[in-house]
C-alpha cells in the first residue's frame, strides 16, 4: 500500500495526483492487455472452431473411407461367393451332360439291341 506525505490540508497533492496518474497509466495499460487478451481468445476460438470442423470433415473422410473400404470388401466377398456358385454350376452343368452323353450311349446300344432282337423274331418268322 502506498504511503503520502501529510500537508495541512491532507496528503501531499503532488505525490497524489501522481499516484493516481500512475495508478490510470497501469489500468489503461491493463485493460489495453485485457482487449488484446480477449482479442486473441477470440481469434484461438475460431482457429479451434476451424480445427474442429475440419476434423469433423476428416473423421466425415475417414468414416466415409471406412465406408467405401468395407463395401469394397463386401463386394469383393460378394463377388467371390457368385465366382465359387458359377463354377459349382458349370461342374453340375459338365457333369449333367457326360450323364446325358453316357445316358444316350447306353440308349442307343439298348435300342440297337432290340433292334437286333426284332430282326431276329422277323427272321424266325419268316423261316416259319
Amino acid at each position: 500500500m502506498k504511503k503520502f506525505s501529510s500537508e495541512t490540508n491532507g496528503y501531499n497533492r503532488k505525490e497524489v495526483n501522481k499516484f493516481l496518474s500512475e495508478i490510470m497509466k497501469e489500468t489503461e495499460n491493463l485493460t489495453e492487455k485485457y482487449k488484446e487478451q480477449e482479442q486473441s481468445i477470440k481469434e484461438l476460438q475460431r482457429e479451434l472452431e476451424r480445427f474442429k470442423k475440419k476434423r469433423l470433415a476428416g473423421n466425415e473422410n475417414e468414416e466415409t473411407s471406412q465406408i467405401i473400404l468395407n463395401a469394397k470388401q463386401d463386394a469383393s466377398e460378394i463377388i467371390n461367393d457368385a465366382l465359387k456358385q458359377a463354377e459349382e454350376v458349370e461342374n453340375q452343368r459338365r457333369l449333367l451332360e457326360r450323364n446325358m452323353r453316357i445316358f444316350k450311349k447306353k440308349l442307343k446300344l439298348i435300342i440297337e439291341q432290340q433292334h437286333i432282337i426284332v430282326d431276329k423274331i422277323d427272321e424266325l418268322e419268316i423261316q416259319e
